[in-house]
């Protein structure tokens, strides 16, 4: 895993927009939509937790520097799982099904078979007509 560092710790301003987006995200999951969808009756402790965080946020936002820190961290390292299954999928769902059929056809747009009676593999390109470039569309 690369090693990404920021050379500035977080300000003021951005630890207390921190608090008050991890204090809504604490109430929005835990406090409503998880209890909502597993039908649980409505907890306290995410509506505590938040509003210690928001007063923090106010009052001496550089407490949230620790938990910023982790925070980054943690998405660091989610980021950099996520972009492996994605590209992962993205080449076995798509890149390698069409690559396996254009060779199945016996298709190669790129024009890789080599001939040895060519004297260059070079392909002139076609001069568009003066029309199409005043109006490409």
């Amino acid at each position: 895993m690369s090693k990404t560092t920021v050379s500035e710790s977080p300000g003021k301003k951005e630890l207390r927009q921190f608090g008050f987006i991890f204090a809504a995200g604490l109430v929005l999951f835990f406090g409503l939509i998880i209890p909502w969808l597993a039908e649980y009756p409505w907890p306290r402790w995410p509506w505590i937790a938040a509003g210690v965080f928001v007063v923090l946020a106010l009052v001496y936002p550089l407490a949230l520097r620790p938990l910023n820190w982790l925070w980054l961290k943690i998405g660091h390292a989610l980021g950099w799982i996520n972009t492996r299954i994605i590209l992962g999928l993205v080449f076995f769902v798509i890149v390698f099904p069409t690559g396996l059929l254009m060779r199945i056809m016996r298709k190669d747009p790129m024009a890789r078979k080599q001939d040895a009676s060519m004297s260059s593999y070079r392909v002139q390109s076609q001069q568009s007509p003066r029309e199409q470039l005043e109006r490409p569309f």
